[in-house]
């Protein structure tokens, strides 16, 4: 397993290599025993390059400071198929649909109105009638953009 000591400086590596850029921190998860998976965002959206560059940096500078450490690293954007984590990522989804999973095992879907530091409000349509509908961070299973083929 990447010891504590190593996954700070992934942690410290991984804002270095950010820093002044647009792009934000989703997720760092350290798993398996030697493999680390980075999700990262930005408000236009995250490319291919972006996550090449990051990745580069990051095995450059431990090649340097930690030559005997071996992991595997993937970084990548938070795609669909991921909750949402951190209010930047509502606050970029702002009058998207957005699928609501509660603890309960149902689903609520609605457009995103409004987000802060404590939850969120979503516009809900039953039938023809509309509601707002507000929840905290903490009382939703998890949270991901809904998929669209308009």
């Amino acid at each position: 397993m990447i010891s504590s000591l190593h996954q700070q400086l992934f942690k410290k590596l991984l804002a270095q290599a950010i820093d002044g850029s647009a792009m934000f921190i989703v997720e760092i998860k350290f798993v398996a025993p030697e493999k680390v998976e980075i999700y990262l965002d930005a408000e236009a959206g995250i490319t291919i390059e972006m996550c090449t560059k990051v990745a580069r940096y990051i095995n450059k500078q431990l090649e340097e400071m930690e030559p005997e450490l071996m992991y595997e690293l993937e970084v990548s954007s938070a795609g669909l198929e991921h909750p949402l984590q951190s209010v930047r990522q509502y606050q970029k989804n702002m009058g998207r649909t957005l699928e609501v999973h509660l603890p309960n095992d149902s689903v609520i879907e609605g457009k995103l109105l409004t987000v802060d530091e404590a939850g969120f409000t979503i516009e809900i349509k039953i039938k023809a009638k509309k509601s707002n509908q507000t929840f905290a961070f903490a009382d939703v299973k998890a949270v991901f953009v809904g998929v669209s083929f308009n």
